[in-house]
Order: C-alpha cells, then sequence, then structure tokens
C-alpha cells in the first residue's frame, strides 16, 4: 500500500526541466506538446461528479471532497486517484474520475503508470479504465486504452464510434484477438490480449510500465512497455530534446486498421479526445457479468452487496500514475478546455496511509 510523505509541492514546470520518456533522435516526426505530471496535474485536469454514465455503484466526488477523504494526491512522485476504503455504502462507493481540460486529435500518447485499481487477493467488483473520448459520443469516438473488470488478468482494448465504422486488426500481436469487428455502439471493436502482466495484479507486480497510443489517419495502435524492459527504461531515462519514433517500438499490442485492412475513416469518426482516468464499480460491466466469475459470485449474490459492505476490499483500488506526454506533428489539433482553477497544493501532517493532497 502507498505510504506517501506530506511535503509541500510548488508547480509550473517548463517542458524543458522535465524529464521525457522518449526514445529517439529529434529528426522524429513528432514534437512535444504535452507534459501531465505531479507539477500540473490537478490544473489540467477536472473532477468529474456526476451520475455514472455506466450506471456503476459509484459516487464520483468532486475536487474539494477528494481533497478532504485523501481520495486524490501525490504519492512516490506521482499522481494519486484512489477511492474510498473505509466506509461502507447503500448508495455507491466514493471515488475519482478526472478529465483532461484539454482534447486532443491524433498524436502519440505516452503513459507511464506505476499502479492501476486491481488487488492480488481480489479485483472483484471494479471496472478501472485509462481512456480518451470525444463530444458527442460516440459521434467522435472512444478510446479505451487500458480496462477490464473483475478477475479479469489482461487487458481489453475497445474503440466506440457511430455507425459506419469496421476495423482489422492486422499488424496486432498474434496472441491478440479480435473479438469484433464492428466499432458501433456501446459492444465497440474490442482487442482481448494475453499476457497477465499489462492489466490487473499482475500489471501492479512488476511495478506497471509504459502504456503507448498512437493515433493517426490511417490506425490506431496501442503498445505495452513493462517497467523493466529496455523500451520503458529508455523512454523514461531519455534526454529532454528526444522524441520517440514509433518504428523502434515493435509489434504493437493491438492495432486497428482503418482505411485498407478495415473500412472505417478514422478522420471521420475519432476526434477533439479528452484524457480519463476513473475506477467505477459494477455497472453495465463488472456488474453485468458478476454471475459468470466463479470467483466474485462466490463473495456476494450481487456486485453492489460485495462492493457496498466490504471497503477494506478496495485498499488496492488506486491509480498512480507518473506522467503523461503527448507528442503531436504540425497540424494535429489540441483545443484548451474549462479549467478548475488551478490546484495547488498544501502541507499535511505524515499520516499512515495518508495521501499528499492538493488544495481544492
Amino acid at each position: 500500500m502507498v505510504r506517501p510523505r506530506s511535503t509541500l509541492f510548488s508547480g509550473g514546470a517548463t517542458l524543458a526541466l522535465l524529464a521525457q520518456a522518449t526514445s529517439a533522435a529529434s529528426s522524429s516526426k513528432y514534437t512535444l506538446t504535452q507534459v501531465f505530471n505531479a507539477t500540473n496535474f490537478f490544473s489540467e485536469f477536472n473532477f468529474f461528479n456526476e451520475p455514472d454514465p455506466t450506471h456503476g455503484f459509484v459516487e464520483y466526488v468532486d475536487a474539494p471532497t477528494a481533497n478532504h477523504l485523501s481520495l486524490a494526491g501525490y504519492s512516490q512522485n506521482g499522481v494519486y486517484l484512489g477511492v474510498d476504503y473505509t466506509n461502507t455504502t447503500t448508495t455507491g462507493r466514493k471515488s475519482t474520475r478526472v478529465t483532461s481540460n484539454q482534447s486532443f486529435t491524433k498524436g502519440l500518447f505516452i503513459a507511464d503508470i506505476a499502479h492501476m485499481p486491481a488487488s492480488a487477493s481480489s479485483s472483484c467488483g471494479l471496472w478501472p479504465a485509462y481512456w480518451m473520448f470525444g463530444p458527442d459520443w460516440p459521434t467522435s469516438g472512444e478510446i479505451d486504452i487500458l480496462e477490464g473488470v473483475n478477475t479479469q488478468k489482461s487487458n481489453s482494448i475497445t474503440l466506440h464510434t457511430a455507425k459506419g465504422c469496421e476495423m482489422a486488426n492486422t499488424g496486432s500481436l498474434s496472441s491478440t484477438k479480435l473479438s469484433n469487428g464492428n466499432c458501433e455502439g456501446n459492444t465497440g471493436c474490442g482487442q482481448t490480449t494475453s499476457a497477465t502482466n499489462n492489466y490487473g495484479a499482475g500489471f501492479n507486480a512488476i511495478g506497471g510500465g509504459i502504456y503507448a497510443l498512437e493515433w493517426t489517419d490511417d490506425h490506431i495502435a496501442v503498445w505495452f512497455f513493462p517497467r523493466n524492459s529496455n523500451t520503458c527504461k529508455s523512454l523514461v531515462s531519455a534526454s529532454p530534446s528526444s522524441v520517440p519514433n514509433t518504428n523502434n517500438f515493435g509489434t504493437p499490442l493491438a492495432k486497428f486498421i482503418g482505411n485498407g485492412a478495415g473500412n472505417c475513416s478514422i478522420p471521420s469518426h475519432f476526434k477533439d479526445h479528452n484524457i480519463v482516468f476513473d475506477t467505477t464499480f459494477c455497472g453495465d460491466w463488472a456488474g453485468q457479468v458478476w454471475g459468470q466469475d466463479d470467483t466474485c459470485k462466490g463473495l456476494a449474490d450481487s456486485c453492489e452487496d460485495w462492493v457496498g459492505q466490504n471497503p477494506k476490499g478496495f485498499q488496492e483500488a488506486y491509480w498512480l500514475v507518473n506522467d503523461i506526454k503527448v507528442y503531436q506533428q504540425m497540424g494535429q489539433e489540441t483545443s484548451a478546455g474549462q479549467t478548475n482553477g488551478g490546484l495547488g497544493i498544501q502541507r499535511k501532517p505524515d499520516e499512515e496511509r495518508r495521501r499528499r493532497r492538493f488544495e481544492a
């Protein structure tokens, strides 16, 4: 369990002062346009506190509440986003969902994630996701980069669009399987992976790693580089002037092909995406398949019963994000959104299991 020290943090570093997770020479086609990390995360992301659109057994909290309850803050030089693991509930477990102020159309997104919501003992009821989506869902598309439910062992990568988008998975790892090529609506077009270190407790056991997403006019590709892999080390330790070259990344974990092998105009179906991290419970996926999971259904008759009455089961249900770096080509779009007022940081006394908190 994370046990951070409470220290005063002063924000606002320039890109030139930040360590970049990069791997290639400056001649790459990409340019670094944004870095989200402990210096600016809570100024660049907003808290969502409306009812869960996926009908989860969750109460998403606003920034002041997340601050007061230590559900969000800083730990081990990263950004902590957690859930309530103290109280029982009959109305939904308190949790965090944050959305980037800026939206993006195409680019390379490098996310260094040290921990995701999952437990080696039980992840029943959990539905964590790192994803992106655009306005007027599903018209502008959705990209689910890291997502799963309950005792799932490996990542599910899924796209959602309006009608008229068929994707092929030409270029994915041979062990990754396309479960559905039609990206329309709630089901979407998903690719199921097989490695047990790219999601959940297996991911956390190795200290996480880097998820890279490349979004172009022709494809949407996702790579995972485990913490101890040479590529992960290279991306983390490269000089600030370097930028990634995806030609050196190897075969993607999952690759969606639009035009050509597929039948989908990516520019028509994907645009103006905000970045999201959230942890919900039960709902339209984790709750829907509760009875199909022998481990979970043995704990309680329903997902809501388990989640509501067993808070200690969710001590490990947190995101720990080291940073997210966004690289784009000339002419690719970034749009500024509503800010949350530039959340600062306040000093708190050291306490067992206490997150370093931001000032709301």
